[in-house]
C-alpha cells in the first residue's frame, strides 16, 4: 500500500524548496550505494529487522553493503524515511 502524500497544490510555495531538499544527502548516499553494490541493507540501529537481514545474507555468503541511520534513542532524525 503506497504512503499517502500531500498533493503539491496543497503545499505552500514558501516551503516547497525546503521539502524538496529534505534529506537529500542521505538519499544520495543510498542511491550511490544501490548503484555500486548488488545488495544494500538500509536500517536504523537497534531495529532487529536489518540485523536479521544482515545475518541471513552473511549465512548465505551474499556480500552486502549496510547503511545505518540513527536509532531509537539518539540521532533518530537522521532516518531517511
Amino acid at each position: 500500500m503506497p504512503r499517502p502524500v500531500l498533493a503539491e497544490s496543497h503545499i505552500h510555495p514558501a516551503i516547497r524548496a525546503r521539502i524538496a531538499d529534505h534529506r537529500q544527502g542521505i538519499l544520495k548516499e543510498v542511491m550511490d550505494a544501490v548503484a555500486t553494490h548488488d545488495v544494500v541493507v538500509v536500517g536504523m540501529g537497534m531495529n532487529p529487522f536489518p540485523k536479521k537481514a544482515r545475518k541471513a545474507l552473511a549465512l548465505a555468503k551474499q556480500p552486502f553493503h549496510y547503511l545505518e541511520y540513527g536509532n531509537y534513542l539518539q540521532r533518530w532524525r537522521e532516518r531517511p524515511f
